[in-house]
């Protein structure tokens, strides 16, 4: 399964709306998207990471949710429960800055484009954003130098599959 990752500058939205229209525009090619607030994303490779073992656990049956897209969401909180993913990564009301996987053969700047969005890769970037409002206590976060906060969250994205 491909998949492509970008990052996306909105308007303030509803997200249940946004969801829904993104999953039927996903749906009507074939396609799946995951979608989640970029305050939450610590670089394009925490995103990679988080599909990547979510194709995993796809191939090897033991996802937790129903799609790829759901899994992967799962993966990039580090939650097993969808609750708590969406809470902790999710869109909300004031989400303006968004992280985009489309899995599938679609092209992802049409789906950007299609949803009113402007590409804006950069919202990805870890810099400035908190690891405490990712779940990773302040006291872990000055364990590691400023380079390697990332990895704490990389650490947490593999740490599901003990878990589960």
């Amino acid at each position: 399964m491909t998949f492509e990752v970008a990052g996306a500058k909105a308007s303030a939205m509803s997200p249940e709306a946004v969801v829904r229209t993104a999953a039927e525009w996903a749906s009507s090619r074939g396609a799946e998207v995951c979608l989640l607030d970029a305050r939450s994303v610590f670089g394009r490779d925490h995103l990679e990471s988080a599909a990547l073992h979510a194709i995993r656990a796809r191939d090897s049956r033991t996802m937790s949710s129903r799609s790829v897209a759901m899994e992967t969401l799962l993966y990039a909180a580090g939650a097993r429960q969808v609750q708590d993913a969406i809470r902790s990564v999710g869109l909300r009301a004031d989400t303006t800055a968004i992280g985009v996987i489309l899995f599938g053969s679609t092209r992802l700047d049409d789906f950007i484009r299609d949803m009113g969005w402007t590409r804006d890769d950069g919202v990805l970037n870890a810099e400035v954003k908190s690891l405490e409002a990712f779940g990773i206590p302040d006291q872990a976060a000055r364990t590691v130098s400023e380079s390697q906060r990332t990895d704490l969250v990389l650490e947490k994205v593999a740490m599901l599959d003990v878990q589960k």
